[in-house]
């Protein structure tokens, strides 16, 4: 297949280009390809496939609550633009965990969007306010417990790097190819450069889950943003992080150290309403998800929706491609998917210029097409 007249989104930019895809594969990029089989993508931009690195469920069911569940969030993800992601379930209780795990790696396969590995949302978090549970303290034989015994398909893990023993465990993390990633974390500058310098290479959504800034205080929540080799997750539904602060970090960070995150929930897809949310009561309106105090919850927007919210927000389009299509890849160092480049899947999405998505490809194969 050759898909001509699109908008191709590589290395930042938007090309007027065509696309052999043969197999699984994309075999060519370049101009006027001949071939029999042709789609005209008549100015559609073209991305590559979406990497959601933070999703706890949707279509009203959580990531690992069983293999039916899973399958429904394969299933569903690719109508909007994901192609792959990692499940990310709560890891706080042991047997819940394994649970999840299991069922997780029983899902891997499933038609629709990858399974790429799991993020696991562990306890190893430290918040002194009083809404968040006492931290449990990281060390590997908990962490082998949660995934009973097999870390094959542990992507990532959350850590608070100042919790005791915080240090030798991403040193252990890191060791067997688990990424640790900095979130709920009250550390100090000290503690957040150690723990890059030990192997921690990306955040949790920030800033969500780390303490608000206070210019009288040395904060490790600054100095998550002066870190050079530290790149962060993004929640971009300009409600969890304002667009103003949005634009900061790109000043701060760089562009290309920002991945954009759903941090969607099983309420993603569901009417605005009142829902329990495990032995919490919250509430969805207006795209938000809180709880009886008014204390912002989970997510429950969409990624291509979040794409549409920061172009209202004045964004242009190729910062929406690089902060939602092609830094996944580069962050996580994927080499097989995550750009539009020869070699790697061919999972490819097409939008509208409005950015609603038309068509979702995943190795070659149409899995979502709009009516």
């Amino acid at each position: 297949m050759i898909i001509v007249h699109g908008k191709v989104f590589i290395d930042g930019q938007f090309h007027e280009t065509d696309i052999r895809i043969t197999g699984k594969k994309i075999a060519e990029i370049g101009p006027h390809l001949q071939g029999e089989e042709i789609l005209d993508a008549r100015g559609a931009l073209i991305f590559p496939g979406f990497i959601d690195t933070h999703i706890h469920g949707a279509e009203q069911v959580n990531c690992g609550e069983s293999v039916a569940a899973m399958q429904k969030i394969c299933a569903a993800l690719p109508k909007y633009g994901v192609t792959s992601f990692t499940p990310t379930p709560i890891a706080d209780e042991i047997e819940a965990s394994q649970k999840a795990v299991r069922v997780i790696r029983a899902a891997k396969g499933t038609p629709g969007s990858d399974i790429l590995g799991i993020f696991l949302y562990t306890g190893y978090k430290n918040r002194s306010i009083p809404y968040y549970a006492p931290p449990t303290l990281p060390t590997p034989q908990h962490t082998l417990a949660l995934v009973d015994q097999d870390l094959s398909m542990i992507f990532s893990a959350l850590i608070a790097p100042e919790l005791k023993g915080g240090m030798e465990w991403i040193d252990w993390a890191v060791n067997h190819d688990v990424l640790p990633i900095i979130g709920f974390s009250e550390g100090s500058p000290e503690v957040i450069h150690e723990a890059v310098a030990h192997g921690a290479r990306l955040t949790d959504h920030f800033p969500n889950g780390f303490p608000a800034m206070d210019h009288h205080d040395s904060q490790g929540v600054v100095q998550c943003l002066l870190e050079e080799n530290l790149a962060m997750q993004i929640n971009c539904d300009c409600i969890h992080v304002a667009p103003e602060f949005i634009r900061m970090m790109i000043q701060c960070k760089g562009l290309d150290h920002l991945v954009a995150i759903s941090d969607s929930s099983f309420l993603l897809g569901c009417p605005e309403g009142e829902y329990r949310m495990g032995d919490k009561q919250v509430f969805l309106k207006a795209g938000a998800v809180r709880d009886n105090h008014g204390k912002l919850v989970t997510g429950a927007h969409s990624f291509d929706e979040n794409m549409r919210t920061l172009r209202r927000k004045g964004f242009t389009l190729e910062e929406i491609g690089c902060l939602c299509a092609e830094n996944a890849a580069k962050i996580l160092n994927l080499k097989d998917r995550g750009k539009i480049e020869v070699g790697r899947r061919a999972d490819l999405v097409l939008m509208d210029t409005d950015l609603h998505v038309q068509k979702t490809m995943i190795e070659g194969q149409w899995f979502y097409q709009h009516d």
